[in-house]
């Protein structure tokens, strides 16, 4: 797997793990949490929802480039592979490929 398909995947994981991280905040009832302070419970929310946000920042500003580069890379890959076949076949005259 390149490089870029795993930043992708991680993306896409990135993105299921920080919508369970929504979900069980609002099951904790971050907000009620904060507003009424029980020691433990408030540190376990504000943990939670610390990094909850880090998440949603890299969700925003780092997986869109990591999808673009693979679009970019895949699209300059499959560029190079089609010049690259019409360079050969030129410099070989035409003739097929030598078998090795």
């Amino acid at each position: 797997m390149s490089r870029w398909k795993k930043r992708v995947a991680a993306s896409v994981l990135a993105l299921f793990v920080y919508e369970a991280l929504v979900l069980a905040l609002d099951r904790l009832g971050l907000i009620e949490r904060l507003l009424s302070p029980s020691g433990a419970g408030v540190a376990v929310a504000l943990v939670a929802a610390l990094g909850m946000y880090a998440l949603r920042l890299a969700l925003i500003f780092v997986a869109p480039g990591a999808l673009v580069g693979w679009a970019l890379c895949a699209a300059i890959e499959a560029r190079r592979g089609r010049r690259g076949d019409a360079v050969s076949d030129r410099r070989r005259g035409g003739r097929p490929r030598p078998r090795r």
